[in-house]
């Protein structure tokens, strides 16, 4: 294959020869440069140094979304009151506000004896309170 006859200045002409049989390979093409991307200058204020910001990859929008452990839908105090009098024993409603370690003490305790299923009572209102504003941050 012959090259065209009046090439653009931005190929670059590559021939390689040889024999396939004693490792040396014909190689015949041509090679264009390849396109630099420029990063693109911020406007900046006359106080400031001028930065330079890189485009993100086009493959960065198919990034997977963070999936937290928990819960983020604001708790509901009638929900946690509910848990609290059926399962309270069982530490649902700790679970329910995201309290797992006194969840598990509350499981395996049976509610702390029942002395912190009572305590609860007067707990709930403030744990979720706290929950709901430890979500908006």
């Amino acid at each position: 294959m012959q090259p065209p006859a009046d090439p653009p200045t931005s190929m670059q002409d590559s021939v390689v020869g040889g024999n396939l049989h004693t490792g040396n390979v014909i190689h015949n093409h041509y090679h264009t440069p390849q396109q630099v991307q420029q990063p693109e200058p911020r406007p900046t204020s006359q106080y400031q140094q001028p930065q330079v910001v890189m485009q993100q990859p086009q493959y960065a929008q198919y990034q997977q979304p963070v999936r937290h452990m928990y819960s983020t839908a604001p708790k509901d105090m009638l929900v946690a009151y509910a848990l609290w009098f059926f399962l309270g024993f069982f530490g649902a409603h700790r679970f329910y506000l995201n309290h797992i370690g006194v969840g598990i003490v509350y499981l395996l305790t049976f509610g702390l004896f029942g002395f912190g299923w009572l305590l609860d009572l007067f707990l709930i209102p403030g744990l979720v309170y706290r929950s709901n504003m430890r979500q908006v941050r």
